[in-house]
């Protein structure tokens, strides 16, 4: 018993899916708190969802120069900062190159190895110097040569660097001049 074709339901069916597709409005704006790092700053998301068309989730983070309303909104460009001091564990996992945010205890073992690692190497830099001088050689790095020195000739009668009046030629000819556009 088969009734008419419903077509009434097929144009509804269309049109509510079209209307959806518009997708304006439905994906959460509020990002989730994640985590902080040491330096202050902390991190959000905001989660995956494949139905609106977002495969990935969105992160970000904000120094601790940023107020918790404005932080959860999202990234801005009224915000720099790309000079924060980031852990690598969280560039890491804001560049979704590991699926879970870090553990305070991974940042907080990188970073006594990397402080490890500096203070190891200026040892070696100590012991290096005192062995040099032992055995009488100029510690410092080498100056340049002349193959190395900057292929740009510099003549006493110009400036080398704008404002600054080396020599006596050039002192007096500003002394001289005068403005015309300048008032009495």
């Amino acid at each position: 018993m088969a009734g008419p074709p419903k077509t009434r339901g097929m144009f509804q069916y269309v049109f509510k899916h079209f209307m959806e597709s518009f997708k304006v409005g439905k994906r959460q704006k509020i990002g989730n708190l994640v985590g902080k790092d040491p330096y202050g700053n902390s991190y959000y998301e905001l989660p995956a969802q494949p139905q609106l068309g977002k495969r990935r989730p969105s992160r970000w983070y904000n120094t601790a120069d940023i107020t918790k309303d404005d932080a959860e909104t999202g990234p801005s460009e009224k915000w720099g900062g790309f000079d924060a001091e980031l852990p690598s564990e969280w560039e890491s996992w804001l560049r979704h190159r590991r699926a879970e945010p870090p553990t305070e205890k991974e940042v907080l073992q990188s970073l006594a190895l990397s402080q490890m690692k500096k203070i190891n190497a200026a040892k070696l830099e100590e012991n290096r110097r005192k062995e040099m001088l032992a055995a009488g050689l100029d510690p410092n790095p080498p100056g340049q040569q002349d193959h190395e020195k900057t292929p740009y000739p510099k003549y006493t009668e110009y400036e080398i660097t704008p404002g600054d009046l080396q020599n006596d030629s050039i002192n007096d000819k500003w002394e001289k001049h005068k403005n015309p556009f300048q008032e009495k």
